[in-house]
C-alpha cells in the first residue's frame, strides 16, 4: 500500500470500532488503553467495565499505530489521552553512583496519566525513547509539571524551545541574545535536529505542518521578548521566512505549502487565540476606511461598504463619534486594531453601534461578525440597523429586490436551481426564516406536479435613500444622548 492511502486509512480509524470478544462493538476514540492480562487482551474506556479483545497485544500495536504507543511489554496507550508524567519508582533512594547508560536508562523511565482515569500508565526504558520521538521531546521533564496551557501547547505540536533562557535573557545583551538564538533558532537546525523534534510518525521524514506552527510560535514568543522586530507589515515577508527553512531541507518543501502557511497561522489566530495578527506587526489595509470619534467614541457608525466611506466618514466626524467602513467580511486584523483604538478611548464604556448592511443572508453575516470582532473586547449595549425593510415601500420592494437563492420545493423535498447551491439554500432560508419573514422577499411559482420554484429575494444597502439613513442615525443619536444628560 502507497503512503497516500495509509494516511487517509489512519485518518478514518479513529472514528472506526473494533469487535470484542463477546461480539459488542467499541470505537477506538473511547479507548483509554490496552493492557495485557494472563494472556489475554483488554481494551479499558473511561467509566466503563474492561472489554476483552481477540488478538494479542502486538496485533493491536501494528493496528493502531499513529493512534496508540507501547509504553510497556503490557500496556499501549491513546496518544490524544496523555495528560502528565510522574517519576516511576520515587519512593526508591537514589543510587550514590550509575553509569552513563544506566542513567539513561533511568531517564527512560516514567509513569504517564491518562484523561479520564485515575490509573497511571508505567513506561519502561524499552519503550520510553520511542514514547519520546512521538511527543516531539527529548527529556520527559517537558511534561512534569504541566499545567493546562503547557498541555495545550504539546497537543497541538508546539516546542517552547529553550524557555528557560530566554525568561532569564537580557535582551539589551546582544553577545548573550546571539549565542541564545545560535542554539535554539529553528531555522538553523540541521536535518538530524529537526528530525529529532518534527518527525512525521511513522516515517523518516520532517512534518512540514509543524514545522510551520513551530516556526510561528517561536518568532512571536521571541517578538514578546524583543529579541526580534514585529514584520515590515506584510504577512508575506513572514512566509518567504519560513519558505526559506524548508527549502533549506529540500525534501520537505512543497508546492501547497503557502497555503499551509496561511491556514496555519489563521488557525493559531483565530482557532487556538495563541496570539493575534497584530502581535507580529501585520498592516492593516483597512486602516484608512476608520476612525475614532473624538466626542463620543463609544458610538460607532458602521457600513459593510468602502463605498459609503465619504458618506460615513461626513456623518460621523459631525457628530464625533467613531466609524468603520468594511469591504465585506471584517478582517480579523482590523478588529484587533480597531477595538484596540476603541478601548484606548472610550475608557471602559459599552458601545452603541449604528449599522448599515445589505439586507440578504451576506450582509447580516457581515454585521454579525463585526460585532462578533468587537465584542471580544468590549460590551455592546445596543445595536441599530439604520437599513431594513421599514424605510421601503411594498412597491418600492418589488423593484429593488433581487434574487438571493432559488430553489424547487415539493413538501420537505428541496432542490437548488444553479446558480445556487445547496449550501447556499439552506443558509438563505435559515436567514429568511430566522431573521426576515416577510412574503416581500419571497415568490413562489408552480412548476407543476406538486413542485413550485422559491426565490429567496435581499436588497442593497445602496437602495436606501440616504437622507432616511441620516435621519435615521441623528434620531437614535439623539435619543442616545438625551437619556446621557437626564442621567
Amino acid at each position: 500500500m502507497s503512503e497516500v492511502p495509509k494516511k487517509i486509512e489512519k485518518l478514518w480509524l479513529v472514528e472506526k470500532s473494533i469487535m470484542a470478544k463477546d461480539g459488542s462493538f467499541v470505537p477506538i476514540k473511547d479507548i483509554l488503553y490496552l493492557t495485557n492480562k494472563r494472556s489475554e487482551v483488554f481494551a479499558y474506556l473511561a467509566g466503563k467495565k474492561p472489554v476483552g479483545l481477540a488478538e494479542n497485544l502486538n496485533y493491536w500495536e501494528r493496528f493502531l499505530r499513529g493512534l496508540f504507543v507501547q509504553t510497556h511489554r503490557q500496556y499501549l496507550v491513546a496518544l490524544d489521552r496523555i495528560e502528565g508524567i510522574f517519576e516511576r519508582f520515587p519512593a526508591e533512594p537514589e543510587e550514590e553512583s550509575l553509569t552513563r547508560a544506566e542513567i539513561r536508562a533511568k531517564d527512560d523511565e516514567c509513569e504517564i496519566s491518562l484523561r479520564g482515569t485515575t490509573k497511571r500508565i508505567p513506561v519502561t526504558s524499552t519503550y520510553g525513547p520511542n514514547l519520546k520521538k512521538t511527543l516531539g521531546i527529548t527529556k520527559f521533564h517537558y511534561l512534569y509539571p504541566e499545567n493546562s496551557s503547557d498541555r495545550a501547547l504539546r497537543l497541538y505540536g508546539l516546542i517552547d524551545f529553550g524557555w528557560r533562557e530566554l525568561y532569564k535573557l537580557d535582551q539589551n545583551d546582544k553577545v548573550a541574545v546571539e549565542s541564545f538564538k545560535s542554539k535554539w533558532d529553528i531555522k538553523l537546525f540541521e536535518k538530524r535536529r529537526m528530525l529529532s523534534y518534527f518527525r512525521l510518525y511513522g516515517a523518516n521524514q520532517i512534518n512540514t505542518k509543524r514545522v510551520i506552527k513551530n516556526l510561528i510560535y517561536q518568532l512571536w514568543r521571541w517578538i514578546q521578548k524583543g529579541i526580534e522586530n514585529p514584520s515590515d507589515g506584510n504577512i508575506r515577508s513572514l512566509w518567504y521566512k519560513i519558505k526559506g527553512v524548508l527549502a533549506q531541507h529540500s525534501n520537505i518543501l512543497g508546492a501547497n505549502d503557502v497555503n499551509t502557511f496561511y491556514s496555519t497561522l489563521q488557525e493559531m489566530v483565530e482557532k487556538k487565540c495563541l496570539f493575534r495578527y497584530k502581535d507580529f506587526g501585520f498592516m492593516d489595509m483597512n486602516e484608512p476606511y476608520r476612525a475614532i470619534g473624538a466626542k463620543n467614541p463609544e458610538i460607532i457608525l458602521a457600513s459593510e461598504k468602502l463605498g459609503h466611506y465619504l458618506f460615513i466618514k461626513k456623518l460621523a466626524d459631525a457628530q464625533g463619534v467613531s466609524f468603520i467602513c468594511l469591504k465585506g467580511e471584517p478582517a480579523v486584523i482590523s478588529m484587533e486594531y480597531f477595538s484596540d483604538d476603541l478601548k484606548e478611548k472610550c475608557g471602559g464604556k459599552a458601545l452603541t453601534v449604528f449599522s448599515i448592511s445589505d439586507i440578504d443572508p451576506a450582509g447580516y453575516s457581515i454585521e454579525r461578525n463585526l460585532l462578533r470582532g468587537l465584542g471580544k473586547a468590549h460590551q455592546i449595549s445596543k445595536v441599530v440597523k439604520l437599513v431594513d425593510l421599514s424605510i421601503f415601500t411594498t412597491e418600492e420592494i418589488g423593484f429593488v429586490r433581487f434574487p438571493v437563492v432559488s430553489y424547487e420545493k415539493k413538501g420537505e423535498l428541496v432542490k437548488a436551481l444553479a446558480p445556487s447551491t445547496m449550501g447556499q439554500v439552506t443558509k438563505g432560508r435559515a436567514w429568511f426564516e430566522g431573521e426576515i419573514n416577510d412574503d416581500r422577499l419571497l415568490s413562489e411559482k408552480d412548476k407543476g406536479g406538486g413542485w413550485k420554484v422559491v426565490t429567496i429575494h435581499g436588497i442593497e444597502s445602496d437602495a436606501a435613500d440616504r437622507e432616511i439613513i441620516k435621519e435615521r442615525f441623528l434620531a437614535g443619536l439623539g435619543k442616545i444622548r438625551n437619556k446621557k444628560s437626564v442621567i
